[in-house]
C-alpha cells in the first residue's frame, strides 16, 4: 500500500513537471545564441575585434560575480543553481490539461471500483505529486488533511524556486556592478600613463570593455533567464492547482465531469480541456 509519508516529503516538482527532461527549449536556445551571433556579427563588422577579448575583464566581471554571490548566500545553494539553469533551456513544464483526462479517469474508477481499485491505479501515475495525492486517499487522510500537505508542497516549491530566483537576480546586479568596477581600474592604470597621449586611446577602449561585458552577462543572459524561470514557477504552480483540484475530486467521489470543469477554472479558454 502507498504510504502516507511520501506526501508530507519536501519533493522538488520542478522535475516532475517536466514535458521532456531530454530536450532543449528551442525558443531560449535560439535567444542566446542569436543575441551572442548578433553581437559577435557587429563587432566584426566595426573592426579591431580583437580588442574586445580581454581575460582580465572576465576574470573581474565573472570573478566578481560569482564570488559576490557565494558572500551573500550559502556556498551549497550556490552550487545548486547549475541544474536550475541548465532548466531554463528544457522545455515548459507538462500542461494541466495534459492531465485532466488522467484524473477523470482515476475519478471514475474510484466512484465504480472503490478503494482497490484507486490503489491499483497509482502505480501507473508519473506525476509525483498526483501520487501523492492518491496516496494519502488510500492511507485514509481526510479532505482537510490532503488540502493542507498539498497546499504546503505548492509553498514549498515557490520557495525553493523564489530562493534560486532571487540569486540569479542578485547575480544580475552584480555584473554591471563588477564591469564598472573594471572600468575604473582601467581608467587609473590609464591615467599612469598619461604622458604619452599615443596611449590615451587603446588604453580608454580597453578600460570600456569591462563594462561591456557586465551588461551583455546581465541583460543577455542572466536576468532573461531569470525571467524564463519565473514564468516557469508560474506554470508549476498553476499546474500543480489544478492536480490539486483533481485529488479533491477524486477524494470526494465527484462527478468526473464536474472535476473537470472545476480544473477548467483555473485555466485560460484556450487552454482548457473540452
Amino acid at each position: 500500500m502507498a504510504t502516507a509519508a511520501k506526501a508530507s516529503q519536501g519533493i522538488d516538482f520542478g522535475s516532475d513537471a517536466e514535458s521532456d527532461s531530454g530536450g532543449l527549449d528551442t525558443g531560449t536556445l535560439l535567444g542566446v545564441i542569436g543575441g551572442v551571433g548578433l553581437i559577435v556579427i557587429a563587432v566584426i563588422r566595426g573592426g579591431d575585434s580583437d580588442i574586445f577579448v580581454n581575460l582580465n575583464a572576465v576574470l573581474i566581471v565573472l570573478g566578481g560575480m560569482v564570488s559576490t554571490c557565494f558572500i551573500a548566500f550559502q556556498s551549497s545553494k550556490i552550487l545548486e543553481m547549475v541544474p536550475v539553469v541548465i532548466n531554463a533551456f528544457r522545455p515548459d513544464v507538462m500542461k494541466p490539461v495534459d492531465y485532466i483526462d488522467q484524473i477523470m479517469s482515476l475519478a471514475s474508477k474510484y466512484r465504480s471500483g472503490g478503494m482497490k481499485v484507486l490503489e491499483n491505479a497509482e502505480a501507473k501515475v508519473d506525476n509525483r505529486f498526483l501520487k501523492n495525492g492518491i496516496a494519502m486517499i488510500v492511507d485514509g487522510y481526510n479532505g482537510r488533511e490532503i488540502y493542507a500537505v498539498l497546499d504546503h508542497e505548492i509553498n514549498s516549491l515557490m520557495e525553493r524556486h523564489n530562493a534560486g530566483q532571487k540569486i540569479l537576480r542578485f547575480a544580475g546586479v552584480q555584473a554591471p556592478v563588477f564591469g564598472m568596477a573594471g572600468t575604473l581600474i582601467g581608467l587609473i592604470q590609464m591615467l599612469m600613463h598619461i604622458d604619452n597621449p599615443s596611449t590615451i586611446g587603446p588604453a580608454l577602449a580597453t578600460a570600456l570593455i569591462t563594462t561591456f561585458y557586465g551588461l551583455i552577462l546581465a541583460n543577455l543572459l542572466v536576468t532573461p533567464i531569470t525571467a524564463k524561470l519565473a514564468l516557469r514557477t508560474e506554470s508549476e504552480v498553476t499546474l500543480i492547482k489544478t492536480i490539486r483540484i483533481g485529488v479533491m475530486g477524486i477524494f470526494e467521489k465527484s462527478n468526473p465531469a464536474k472535476i473537470q470543469k472545476n480544473m477548467n477554472s483555473l485555466l485560460a479558454p484556450e487552454e482548457r480541456k473540452g
